[in-house]
């Protein structure tokens, strides 16, 4: 997430509904959706943590060897998964601006009409190196090696391929996964993408960003955008019910993360964010600090989110009178 970011928000504490009737609104085989779903554990979301927020990878600047060798490692795990290809000619990978590359993978949907249009779930992976004064709260000169900030998201992403592939889970429209390069430098990964995109724009229906989920406190979740997509809250709403997050829905949308090109494009979209915290852009937000019960919470409701828009007869439409209900936007 850039540096110096703000939030306002309105707090408003979401129920979970009636199980009966969040089983009914949902399409598929549940059995497969529930046993998908019990399979991102914290462990495994630990494991990928660990892997990207390693000294290894030098604080994965864009651009750097370091974000290189972070972009080869989660290129390697789809391939593991054998996910396909939504990048430059069915590759994974889109190249852009200073070795900068945003990498995406395809999950297939199964409906014959349906599988050609896409739900994007999204999260940047690089972030600031070891630190300047434009980028960092100090000291500069250390590896920073943002484990919330975002290898808690791309953790997040990779147990929810994972899952859909594992059991598997056949969802009606595709899904597909963005690891977005260069946000923390002004989200041009996203931006790039959205100029130049790698599958039909006008058949992305929905997206979900997913920034810093790794310091979660009290079961409070952070939905950013919900005021974009017609149903959007219902819909989320009822995932909640068996994570049984305490939700917040803000009102205003910042520029601050990659929800915010797709926003200005007309696209349905939402973020999942834990907050802001003492490490934020320093050398010290490490693995041994996430709040591992936290991150599976959330990954488990973004897995029922995304498998709910990707399977919605009619998923939310762009509500463009959100684009004057956030003060920064006016």
């Amino acid at each position: 997430m850039p540096f110096e970011m703000k939030r306002v928000g309105m707090t408003a504490v979401v129920a979970a509904g009636l199980a009966a009737a969040a089983a009914a609104a949902r399409g598929g085989d549940l059995a497969a959706r529930v046993a998908a779903r019990n399979t991102i554990v914290d462990v495994e979301l630990k494991t990928h943590a660990a892997v990207l927020a390693n000294d290894t990878f030098e604080g994965r600047l864009a651009g750097s060897r370091g974000g290189r060798a972070a972009a080869g490692y989660l290129v390697e795990q789809f391939r593991k998964l054998g996910l396909s290809g939504g990048g430059v000619d069915g590759a994974y990978t889109q190249p852009f601006d200073r070795e900068c590359r945003n990498l995406l993978a395809v999950c297939e949907g199964s409906d014959p009409e349906l599988k050609h249009e896409y739900v994007l779930v999204g999260a940047h992976y690089d972030h600031v190196g070891y630190g300047n004064a434009r980028n960092s709260f100090g000291p500069f000169g250390f590896i920073h090696n943002g484990a919330d900030d975002n290898a808690s998201g791309v953790a997040a992403l990779l147990e929810i391929a994972q899952s859909l592939k594992s059991v598997p889970v056949h969802t009606k429209r595709s899904l597909l996964f963005a690891f977005w390069d260069s946000e923390e430098q002004g989200l041009f990964g996203s931006k790039h993408w959205l100029a130049h995109p790698t599958v039909n724009l006008r058949r992305v229906r929905a997206a979900i960003n997913v920034d810093m989920i790794g310091r979660m406190s009290h079961g409070r979740l952070n939905v950013i955008g919900s005021r974009t997509g017609y149903g959007f809250r219902k819909l989320i709403t009822r995932g909640n019910f068996e994570s049984a997050l305490e939700l917040e829905f803000p009102w205003e949308i910042l520029a601050d993360s990659d929800h915010h090109p797709f926003f200005r494009s007309g696209i349905p979209v939402v973020m999942f964010h834990t907050g802001k915290h003492s490490d934020y852009h320093r050398p010290s937000d490490d693995v041994e600090k996430l709040n591992l019960a936290g991150m599976q919470a959330a990954a488990r409701l973004l897995f029922d989110v995304a498998v709910d828009l990707a399977d919605a007869d009619e998923p939310p439409t762009f509500r463009s009178a959100s684009l004057a209900e956030s003060v920064s936007e006016r």
